[in-house]
């Protein structure tokens, strides 16, 4: 089914009533399935940066780049992929006006090109696709167009609503052909916003610097952010000292759809929190005071979530570079909340390296709690791994995500142990119960599938179960046998129990050890 087009529109804090707001940029993400070349696609759009251009040049990267066409420009967001999108979105962080679809021509549509189509649907932007690799041999473009169409992406050649362009990121192939169409979407959803007063806008990502203190870097929605300015997101406070673009080029001020890195914040926001300019120092810690009891509060009422009491309580401190790669890391394992073997609770995550502070938190876990210390793309300070061996704490550190979360489940699955997986085999009647030697056995018919020796029953008595064991005896005629099958007539015996009468229901079950399902909402494959 052909999904209904969207249009380019202000959304979220643009979508409040702004008289005489100005025309803005449009902002774009870029979105795809692994190795289908959103990266490359980005540097080769990072190349034609406004900043790049002006300085000669990039010299570092924050996430976000300003790219002129013609007399427009658009802005390009380089997320942490898909899920941290659907991160923002969930928040209510609008960031996005136009979402370009990177699909390899020699692959086609796969799961996170499926994943990247829903989340791009649900926050209603529209979708162009970048039909990259077209240079390559085995590039199948139309083989990819009919893949697409099959997930609902009509493309306008076909009849259709969804603009597809041929490209190759890597040798440079239709980019301009690309942003020109982004260009046209931007000018038909006529995007705004006011450039003057106090600027608002969202947290794209912060990290640590071990020199330079909390780095920020922030997308300017509405309003213009100067130098010297004071502003809250979420329970963060910052007085604005410095102010880069892409290139690092110093910058005084910065207006609608403008993505800048910012120094100058008491701790690092989180991803996706709105941030605001305050007219005074004192009204910004009025608002941060309180959100910080309010905060208080909510941590002092939260632990871990109601279970059974049975599951093992997992404990994780979570250090990694940057904001962005902790919300990724917590969304790999957000459908462990569902799970009935492991209750997890987040005692820490926050940017930085592994130090003392967080060795002596895991190590004052209560007794019923495992407490794990696992890093992303952190280092771990000399100091706390020589206090994590003395106090037997167990530290992973990681750089690649998946490994992380495959690591940690496999902790977990052999924590947890096996656990019983019954497969049925077959079903009996009880015709008439007889006396036996050590006890009294059951004188079956087997209505379906096999009775076998030394498998699983459970016994139901007017659809009521009544006892469960494993065949102990199994008798066919006057011969001990291990299996009988549908059709044929038996006796046999369950260990530890003998309270048959006529009429019983037998049902018998093949039981295996396997790993628990750690994640049941959550596939790995995913």
């Amino acid at each position: 089914e052909e999904a209904a087009m969207s249009v380019a529109a202000d959304r979220g804090i643009l979508a409040e009533d702004h008289s005489g707001a100005d025309s803005r940029p449009a902002v774009v993400t870029v979105m795809g399935h692994v190795d289908h070349g959103k990266t490359t696609l980005l540097d080769t759009i990072r190349q034609r940066s406004v900043a790049a251009t002006e300085a000669g040049g990039i010299t570092q990267r924050i996430g976000a780049y300003t790219v002129e066409v013609g007399d427009q420009k658009a802005t390009f967001i380089d997320t942490p992929g898909h899920e941290a999108f659907t991160s923002m979105r969930a928040r209510g962080a609008q960031v996005t006006d136009i979402a370009v679809l990177v699909v390899a021509a020699d692959d086609g549509v796969m799961p996170q090109t499926r994943e990247a189509i829903a989340h791009a649907k649900a926050a209603e932007v529209p979708i162009i696709v970048a039909i990259n690799k077209i240079d390559k041999p085995g590039a199948n473009a139309d083989q990819a167009r009919q893949k697409l169409s099959e997930e609902g992406l009509i493309p306008e050649e076909w009849g259709g609503e969804v603009p597809m362009v041929e490209v190759s990121a890597k040798k440079n192939l239709n980019i301009d052909n690309l942003l020109e169409i982004i260009t046209l979407t931007a000018q038909v959803g006529d995007l705004k916003a006011p450039k003057d007063g106090p600027a608002a806008g969202t947290i794209l990502e912060s990290a640590l610097d071990s020199k330079a203190g909390t780095l920020v870097t922030l997308l300017v929605q509405r309003g213009t952010l100067k130098v010297g300015d004071v502003a809250v997101a979420g329970s963060k406070l910052c007085r604005v000292r410095a102010m880069t673009n892409e290139a690092g080029t110093q910058m005084r001020e910065a207006g609608p759809s403008t993505a800048v890195q910012v120094s100058g914040f008491d701790k690092p926001p989180e991803s996706g929190d709105r941030f605001e300019v305050y007219a005074s120092l004192q009204d910004a810690r009025r608002v941060v005071e309180q959100r910080r009891k309010d905060e208080v509060k909510q941590a002092n009422t939260l632990g871990f979530a109601g279970g059974h009491g049975d599951e093992l309580k997992l404990a994780i401190i979570l250090k990694a570079d940057s904001q962005g790669s902790i919300a990724a890391v917590k969304y790999m394992f957000e459908g462990m909340k569902d799970s009935k073997h492991v209750n997890l609770r987040w005692v820490l995550a926050a940017p930085g390296i592994i130090t003392e502070a967080d060795v002596t938190l895991a190590a004052t876990a209560p007794k019923d709690q495992t407490a794990m210390i696992v890093g992303f793309n952190t280092t771990i300070s000399p100091e706390a791994a020589a206090l994590a061996k003395n106090k037997q704490v167990g530290i992973k550190n990681f750089e690649i995500i998946y490994e992380l979360f495959e690591t940690v489940i496999g902790i977990l699955e052999e924590k947890v142990g096996l656990e019983e997986q019954f497969v049925e085999r077959g079903r009996a009647e009880v015709l008439a119960v007889f006396n036996a030697r050590n006890g009294k056995v059951a004188g079956c018919s087997v209505l379906e599938g096999q009775l076998t020796r030394g498998h699983r029953v459970k016994i139901y008595r007017r659809g009521r179960k009544v006892a469960e064991g494993d065949i102990s005896t199994l008798r066919e005629g006057k011969s001990d046998v291990t299996s009988v099958d549908e059709g044929n007539e038996c006796g046999f015996g369950v260990s530890d129990w003998d309270e048959w009468e006529q009429g019983d229901e037998v049902h018998c079950f093949e039981v295996s050890m396997i790993s628990p399902d750690i994640m049941p909402s959550k596939s790995r494959n995913k």
